[in-house]
């Protein structure tokens, strides 16, 4: 796999620091950066020079340079580095501030562009790499080595973080404070902490976020492999508020967990340690004393994260046979005696082998009829290998903090607080939650028919050329029709009695994250409830638009007792006709359809409008990787029934997220050879991350297509499923302009002309994304690879890092030219 471009801020393989003044990596350097760095101290106000040559470093280029100079020296220093050619560059912030900050930011954005060089900062925390001995940083004690990576956008909180981490001994992977993000911006560095080996987690602190596909993007690849906690600022003024509801509606989707307040982040860092990951909401609470168990119940009720799981018969008899007959045997479950470590091993024990319990949280409050240091090391025996999470709370300091780090140091983690306990559970629960809505893509086929597309994109274009910024009623009930949005339409007075509470569909544009979808009470009712709206993001399927229906209070107050289910369903499609409209259609600024009322069968809209944007649709967003949206949805003009040449049908489509097994059991069936040929390696099988690499995609960066055929399935009375025969798969380089492409084809299904048409898939689809070139490393001895590459027009060139391996490679322009 090629090098990121990131390796060089993290694992340099050789160092410049070019600073003013001693810095901690000089005194406390590790005896590789000792042996390989090059220190030159600048004096301010004297010329800055660094030599042509340099010891210790070879190779043509620098990998990275650290600098550390007043604002004014800035340009001077960075005009010393050009002939060493640096990979990477940091830029630490100094005591003497910059006049001007957006200048200095500028600047150093187009000399790391002119000088292919990773930028970060201007004024940045820099980078710890605790576990390489790397501190390129102002902070004079490098962190433990753990498997948390800390990404954060202020230098202040991550020194705060640090200084709260040493006090508990909590490690990092990896630590960086970003600055000014004159090049490397959050996006980035996801996208390298998504594949480093030793980072199993992710803390992020966020206070802006620029680009937000490139954000969304990368968050989605990292939270689809390790868990990823956000801490986002700056949402409690009422302008906000809608941009807070669609940012926890981007994170729901991406698979990460947003947190609200600083100490929750340290709950996040403890709880993300943490190897085991509940697989449900529900909780069991064991307590010695009623007063911390419903202080975390009172916070479990404000977070839908997690609920208290209710206790089976046969678990409330076994705990009534092993506590004091006083005891609350029902869940939180209650002890007023003293705890012996059996007990606590017995109920624990009860707790876990319940079904309905998905975790355990277990409060202990000092008592002296109790012995808790022993109860402790019972814990600390049998939380690390339990089958589900346990989490512990041990009130109180003087006399339970060296408790709660017995527990801390085996990995299990142990909290200060029911709250901070609690909150814990919440992250695990909302990670859990949240995974399930990321794996969700629309279906392989449309709802009913396919939609009117250019119909209802001619309607719109007419509109905008006529400089109309609304549709007229006419206009927009067509709209609808073109996407068979399932309402009649009415018009008021004249509203039956026998109808539900006015409901209300309002798609809005988010100037960064483009459409969002509410829904919520409707006419007047809407000015007199002020329900909460359910936000979410398009696209919908139908899992999601029932997510977003029963997260409006308007579905707890009054709709789940008056929609029959016949028009709860078509409520349903409505929504994901609606989510059709708006990914197709990138011309709206907002269409509204409220009222919207519902009787035994049916949906009658009395409004519909549709406001449109200035903005002309020139392209089609299939072709332009859809845009206008924070989303790509799932490609669904890439399904395509085909036939070998015996007649056999076959199928090609893009990846899903529920095809993971089924490419586990096409890669457990490769033989050997054909698996050392894709994965340069004798592995037998995916690890888990690699399955979510490969089947949860942003398609967007890039793609995965399969060749699918039906087979007998024993397990269900041998009705055909689905079988991969074929997995060709691209991903866009760091340049933007190309993608590197991995092919495989399984052993029965070879030399049936299957490579060339998964290739020639992902050939149309990299040219139809705009992409200029595709490339692989292919092996030497894999001469059906390449004689299939040669084939297809790619070129064959030595690997300069590898003499084993052929880089292939394709310009996509020439092919389209010459195609």
């Amino acid at each position: 796999m090629p090098r990121h471009r990131l390796a060089a801020l993290f694992e340099p393989s050789s160092v410049l620091v070019l600073a003013d003044r001693p810095l901690p990596l000089e005194q406390g350097a590790s005896p590789w950066l000792k042996s390989t760095a090059v220190f030159f101290a600048v004096v301010p106000g004297e010329p800055i020079s660094v030599p042509d040559s340099l010891p210790n470093i070879s190779g043509s280029r620098l990998d990275l340079a650290v600098v550390c100079v007043g604002p004014d020296q800035v340009p001077e220093a960075l005009e010393a580095l050009k002939p060493c050619r640096p990979r990477g560059l940091i830029l630490l912030p100094h005591e003497h501030a910059s006049n001007n900050p957006l200048e200095n930011m500028v600047y150093c954005r187009s000399w790391g562009k002119l000088n292919d060089c990773v930028v970060l900062g201007p004024r940045s925390f820099g980078v710890q790499r605790p576990h390489l001995g790397l501190n390129f940083s102002h902070q004079a004690k490098t962190a433990l080595s753990g498997r948390v990576a800390l990404v954060a956008q202020s230098r202040s909180i991550t020194a705060a973080v640090l200084d709260w981490a040493e006090d508990i001994n909590l490690g990092f992977s990896a630590v960086v404070s970003l600055g000014d993000e004159s090049v490397v911006d959050v996006a980035d560095v996801l996208d390298y902490l998504s594949m480093d080996a030793r980072t199993d987690s992710i803390a992020l602190y966020l206070e802006e976020t620029s680009s937000s596909r490139r954000f969304t993007s990368a968050l989605r690849a990292a939270a689809s492999v390790k868990p990823v906690v956000v801490l986002k600022v700056g949402y409690g003024t009422e302008q906000t508020s809608a941009q807070d509801a669609v940012f926890n509606a981007l994170l729901r989707r991406a698979g990460a967990v947003r947190i609200r307040y600083f100490v929750q982040l340290f709950s996040a860092l403890k709880v993300l340690v943490y190897t085991r990951r509940p697989r449900g909401r529900k909780i069991a609470l064991f307590s010695n004393g009623q007063g911390a168990s419903q202080l975390a119940l009172d916070v479990m009720s404000d977070n839908e994260a997690v609920v208290a799981a209710e206790l089976t018969q046969a678990s409330i008899k076994a705990l009534g046979e092993c506590l004091e007959p006083a005891a609350d045997t029902s869940n939180p479950v209650v002890s007023y005696s003293g705890l012996t470590p059996a007990i606590v091993q017995r109920v624990i024990d009860i707790l876990v082998a319940d079904p309905g319990v998905d975790g355990v949280l277990a409060l202990l409050c000092p008592d002296p009829l109790s012995n808790l240091d022993e109860v402790a090391s019972q814990l600390a025996a049998i939380a690390p290998d339990a089958r589900k999470p346990i989490i512990t709370c041990f009130l109180g300091d003087a006399h339970m903090r060296p408790l709660r780090h017995r527990l801390d140091d085996v990995g299990t983690p142990a909290f200060r607080t029911p709250e901070s306990a609690a909150n814990a559970f919440g992250i695990l629960g909302a990670y859990h939650y949240n995974q399930t809505l990321s794996q969700q893509t629309l279906p392989p086929e449309p709802l009913s028919k396919p939609p009117r597309l250019d119909e209802a994109r001619a309607l719109v274009s007419r509109a905008q050329s006529e400089r109309r910024h609304h549709l007229n009623a006419q206009e927009c009930r067509q709209l609808l029709d073109c996407f068979h949005v399932p309402v009649q339409y009415a018009q008021a007075p004249g509203i039956p009695d026998d109808v539900s509470w006015p409901m209300a569909i309002r798609v809005q544009r988010d100037p960064k994250f483009g459409p969002y979808i509410m829904f919520d009470s409707g006419g007047q009712a809407a000015a007199i409830t002020n329900a909460h709206q359910a936000v979410e993001l398009p696209p919908l399927n139908s899992y999601l638009a029932r997510k977003l229906v029963l997260r409006s209070s308007l579905w707890n107050r009054v709709l789940s007792r008056q929609l029959t289910p016949v028009a709860f369903e078509s409520l349903l499609e409505v929504l994901e006709c609606i989510s059709e409209l708006v990914s197709e259609v990138p011309g709206l600024e907002s269409l509204v359809i409220d009222p919207l009322y519902a009787d035994d069968t049916r949906l009658s809209a009395y409004d519909v409008r549709v406001c449109l944007s200035s903005a002309s649709m020139l392209v089609l967003p299939e072709t332009t990787g859809y845009r206008h949206m924070t989303i790509h949805p799932y490609p669904r003009r890439l399904v395509q029934a085909k036939e070998f040449s015996d007649g056999t049908p076959w199928l090609l489509r893009p990846i899903r997220p529920e095809d993971a097994q089924p490419l586990q059991d096409f890669v457990r069936g490769l033989s050997d050879e054909s698996r050392y040929m894709r994965f340069v390696s004798m592995m037998r099988e995916l690890t888990p991350r690699m399955l979510a690499r490969y089947t949860r995609i942003d398609y967007d960066r890039e793609l995965a297509l399969v060749a699918t055929v039906q087979v007998p399935n024993p397990e269900h009375r041998g009705y055909p499923r689905e079988q991969i025969v074929g997995f060709a798969h691209y991903l866009r380089n760091a340049d933007g302009r190309g993608a590197e492409y991995a092919l495989v084809i399984g052993d029965d299904w070879q030399r049936r002309g299957l490579g060339a048409q998964l290739m020639g898939g992902l050939i149309d689809a990299a040219q139809e994304q705009g992409l200029t070139y595709i490339d692989g490393l292919v092996l030497s001895t894999n001469r059906p690879m390449l004689s299939l590459m040669t084939h297809l027009g790619f070129q064959n060139d030595h690997d300069h890092e590898d003499p084993t391996m052929r880089r292939v490679w394709l310009d996509l322009g020439e092919t389209k030219r010459h195609g």
